[in-house]
C-alpha cells in the first residue's frame, strides 16, 4: 500500500488545494491528513477614503483600485490569514466578543469550502481520505470536519482502509499557547489506550496523531515562555522537546507498524521508536508549499518512506 500524510496547512489556500491532488498525483491508495485546518489571524483591509489598506507581515500593502482586491485577498489566504474587509469606523468601533465572532465565522466559511473541496476531489480520484483536527482546530469545528460523505473524520476512532488500521488521535497537549484543543498528559494517554486496546493487529496498524513523540527529532521546537515571548539560548533562538511523553510512552509500548505526526512545524524528519517508524513532515503552508510524506508499506510489512514537497 501507498499513503500520502501531510498535516498543518492553517488555512493557506493554496497548500490545501495541493493536498487535495496529492494523492492522484502521487498514485496514492489512501491519504492521510494529521490536523490543524485553522489558520490563526483575521486581517483586516481597512477602507477609507476609497484606499484599502492591510499590514501584514510588517509591511503595509494599500489598493487603491477595487478590482485589485481579489488579488490581496487571494495573497492573504495563500498566507494562512483570513481577509476582512471592513471600513474604518467600522473596525475603530469592534469589540473584542465582535473579534472571536469574526474569527469563528471565518474559520467556519473556509473549513466548510475545504471540505467540501476535499470530498469531491477525493470522491472522484477514488482515494480514501481520513482527516483528524489539530491543536488550534477548536471543537466547534468537528460537526464540518465529520460532515464529509467520502472523506472521514478519524479523531478517537480506528477506521480499516487498505487492509491496514488506522488509529487517530486529534488535539494536541497543554502549552503556554493555550490552544482550544489540548489535552493533558493523563487524557491523552487514556485515549491512545482505549483506541489501541481495540486493535487487531498492531503489525498492521498506523497511528495518526496530531501531537509527536516526546524527545525525538520530530518534535523540536522554539521554546516559549509564559508571556509567549522566544525565550533566547545566547544570540539564538531556544529550541527543545515540546511534543507529548503519553505519545511516546504509547509508541514504545504498542509498536505499530507506524506513526505519523504534524504540529511542530520545523521538526520535519523521521526516527523509529523500537520498531516504529516515525514520521513528522513539517510544513511550510504559508510559502504555497505543500511539504509531506510519502510511505509505501510492503505484503510483508516492509516501511519506506520519501519525504515530499511540492
Amino acid at each position: 500500500m501507498k499513503l500520502f500524510f501531510a498535516a498543518d496547512l492553517h488555512a493557506a489556500e493554496t497548500t490545501f488545494r495541493k493536498f487535495t491532488n496529492a494523492g492522484k498525483f502521487y498514485k496514492a491508495d489512501l491519504v492521510l491528513f494529521g490536523g490543524d485546518f485553522t489558520g490563526k489571524m483575521v486581517v483586516p483591509i481597512v477602507q477609507k477614503s476609497g484606499v484599502y489598506t492591510c499590514r501584514y507581515y510588517g509591511s503595509t500593502v494599500k489598493v487603491k483600485n477595487p478590482k485589485e482586491l481579489p488579488d490581496l485577498e487571494r495573497n492573504l489566504r495563500d498566507a494562512g490569514f483570513y481577509p476582512y474587509l471592513v471600513t474604518e469606523d467600522e473596525l475603530n468601533s469592534l469589540t473584542e466578543s465582535d473579534a472571536e465572532r469574526i474569527i469563528k465565522e471565518k474559520q467556519v466559511e473556509v473549513l466548510q469550502q475545504w471540505i467540501a473541496m476535499a470530498d469531491e476531489r477525493f470522491h472522484a480520484a477514488g482515494i480514501p481520505c481520513i482527516l483528524i483536527p489539530g491543536s488550534v482546530d477548536d471543537y466547534y469545528l468537528d460537526e464540518i470536519i465529520s460532515g464529509g460523505s467520502f472523506v472521514q473524520n478519524g479523531d478517537g476512532k480506528i477506521i480499516e482502509a487498505g487492509g491496514f488500521e488506522i488509529l487517530s488521535v486529534g488535539g494536541g497537549k497543554q502549552s503556554v499557547f493555550k490552544y482550544p484543543r489540548e489535552l493533558g498528559e493523563e487524557e491523552l494517554a487514556e485515549k491512545i489506550h482505549q483506541l489501541a486496546s481495540q486493535v487487531k493487529d498492531m503489525n498492521r496498524c498506523i497511528f495518526n496523531i496530531h501531537i509527536p513523540p516526546h524527545d525525538t527529532d520530530l518534535d523540536q521546537g522554539t521554546m516559549y515562555d509564559d508571556e509567549l515571548k522566544p525565550i533566547l539560548d545566547g544570540d539564538s533562538l531556544a529550541t527543545g522537546p515540546v511534543g507529548s511523553k503519553a505519545v511516546r510512552e504509547a509508541i514504545e509500548k504498542y509498536q505499530p507498524l507506524l506513526s505519523l505526526h504534524g504540529n511542530v512545524h520545523e521538526s520535519r524528519g523521521v526516527t523509529t521508536l523500537g520498531r516504529t517508524v516515525c514520521i513528522n513532515a513539517g510544513t511550510d503552508y504559508d510559502q504555497g508549499l505543500l511539504r509531506g510524506a510519502l510511505v509505501d508499506i510492503s505484503d510483508e510489512g516492509k516501511v519506506s518512506y520519501t519525504l515530499t514537497a511540492g
